[in-house]
């Protein structure tokens, strides 16, 4: 009987963590740095878990003239890490501001140059805001 309940307790706990595993941070600096090292390990699959809601959903608008699932079109346009521009080299986080669920993390990397990134806190945890980063930088371009 007893064997038999450590046994359930086991497989349990294995259960939740199998299910809890779908990507997403403890603060919004870790959903750029957890992004990146996904990237870096050449798991695009995992960092497609680490990308919000609206980035995903941004993926999924252009992958559907090219009859593809937005996570694959993903996982095919970031297979060369250094084609994600700043967040491709080796970074620091320099700032985290919060703002309830939303956040800003500044970077700079080691040729000194310094951007913003957006991260947004879905169902508990963070996840980086690639749509509105790339939205925000547009802005400063017009």
């Amino acid at each position: 009987m007893r064997v038999n309940l450590v046994m359930a307790l086991l497989l349990t706990s294995f259960f939740i963590a199998g299910c809890g595993s779908t990507g997403g941070s403890d603060s919004p600096a870790n959903s750029l740095k957890d992004f990146v090292a996904a990237l870096k390990e050449q798991n695009p699959g995992k960092a497609w878990n680490f990308l919000s809601s609206n980035s995903q959903k941004m993926y999924d608008d252009i992958a559907k003239n090219r009859n593809q699932s937005g996570k694959e079109y993903f996982e095919k346009s970031v297979s060369n890490v250094s084609s994600l521009g700043l967040i491709g080299m080796d970074f620091d986080v320099i700032d985290e501001k919060k703002d309830g669920d939303n956040a800003v993390v500044l970077i700079k990397s080691k040729d000194g140059s310094t951007t913003e990134y957006f991260s947004v806190k879905e169902s508990g945890v963070w996840k980086l805001d690639y749509a509105k980063t790339i939205e925000e930088n547009m802005k400063k371009v017009e």
